[in-house]
């Protein structure tokens, strides 16, 4: 077997946001979140990954496809530990390796972290040019998609990294249907204006100008969790699935800061958000698809919801989008509700762990958006 380190790999691939010079340098290439991943096409009889982690309570864990197959997945080591990942393969053939991070960042951990050190191919084994894709697509969202359910079977109930799965979410397998790169930015929990207990701490919105600004602590800093993002990679599409969180929020006892103050979220005679709070909701998605479109001058953007059902804010969503759109005139930013898991799924095989979405729901999601994109590609 042969070693290379990162740097020493010119035909490689790195999906998900990082640093500036990721895998460029003697450092171990850090895959920060949910999906992220390294590409690289082989010509080699077996693959073998060096990786380490680090974390308190949230171990990583990783995903391997090759040729967009599942192959295996599994916890990643503390200490650095070589693991052969392919073997007696024919060394003639072209292989895609993908070699993804399951979960999301952890953010109430300071540790939480997944290196690749090496990779090691047989001794005549090369590194082939990968073949670009046709576009490039961003989603921002809570645990939907961060793959929360997608590991384990339904009754499963404990909050743990090992029912995550995020290489199997719908933002992936829309990618794949499109042929496109992706990156995600998404927390379990996490919402628009608040999160799933009312914690108005719980947001996505002020992190997205930033590399990985959910994780916290002098090590994280270290590895630059703070650093500006520098969307060197343009996408075609942002796709933001937020919301589910700030509805759920409703049913919750008020929510008290480190102050003491206290948030009660209220609602009208119809049972749906009181115009209050909605409000707020609607200002919260006008606000950050500014932000948005800040960062991403040419994207389409689609913000979709409703894989778990959104009963108390859908309406005050499609208000703050086309109150966005009134104010800027912005006529590239689109809307689409996706089908619920409780109309669905129907057996076992359908659902997915912690009463989060399955295997079913994802895959109607992933062809409703690509539907919707090939629709919006039609008429340019």
């Amino acid at each position: 077997m042969k070693a290379y380190k990162l740097n020493q790999i010119e035909n490689k691939r790195i999906l998900g946001r990082n640093v500036k010079n990721a895998g460029n340098s003697d450092k171990p290439l850090n895959l920060f979140w949910a999906a992220a991943a390294l590409e690289l096409n082989v010509k080699s009889s077996e693959v073998w990954i060096n990786i380490s982690s680090k974390y308190n309570t949230y171990e990583p864990w990783i995903s391997i496809y090759i040729n967009n197959s599942p192959v295996c997945r599994f916890m990643a080591p503390v200490e650095p530990q070589w693991i052969c990942i392919a073997r007696n393969m024919n060394p003639e053939n072209q292989n895609l390796i993908t070699i993804y991070k399951d979960n999301q960042p952890m953010s109430g951990e300071e540790l939480h972290s997944l290196f690749i050190h090496e990779i090691g191919l047989s001794d005549t084994g090369t590194f082939e040019p990968l073949k670009p894709r046709k576009m490039s697509i961003e989603f921002v969202g809570d645990s939907i998609t961060s793959g929360e359910g997608l590991a384990g079977c339904p009754s499963e109930g404990d909050w743990i990294s090992q029912w995550m799965c995020a290489s199997k979410n719908y933002a992936v397998q829309l990618c794949k249907k499109l042929d496109a790169d992706w990156s995600l930015v998404s927390q379990c929990g996490w919402g628009i204006c608040w999160g799933w207990d009312g914690n108005r701490n719980s947001v996505m919105p002020p992190h997205y100008k930033n590399v990985c600004s959910v994780m916290w602590g002098d090590f994280q800093n270290s590895l630059g969790v703070n650093e500006p993002y520098d969307f060197s990679v343009k996408n075609d599409y942002v796709i933001v699935n937020l919301g589910t969180n700030d509805n759920g929020a409703f049913a919750q006892p008020a929510w008290k800061d480190s102050d003491g103050k206290e948030y009660v979220l209220t609602l009208d005679e119809n049972k749906k958000a009181s115009k209050k709070d909605g409000t707020v909701v609607a200002e919260g998605v006008k606000d950050f698809l500014k932000t948005i479109r800040e960062k991403n001058p040419d994207s389409k953007i689609i913000w979709v919801w409703g894989m778990i059902k959104l009963t108390m804010l859908p309406d005050f969503i499609l208000q703050g989008i086309e109150d966005y759109k009134k104010l800027t005139g912005d006529k590239k930013v689109y809307s689409l509700e996706l089908d619920a898991m409780e109309d669905v799924e129907v057996c076992d095989e359908d659902k997915g762990s912690r009463g989060h979405p399955g295997p079913k729901t994802h895959r109607l999601a992933a062809e409703k958006i690509y539907n919707f994109i090939q629709n919006l590609q039609a008429e340019e």
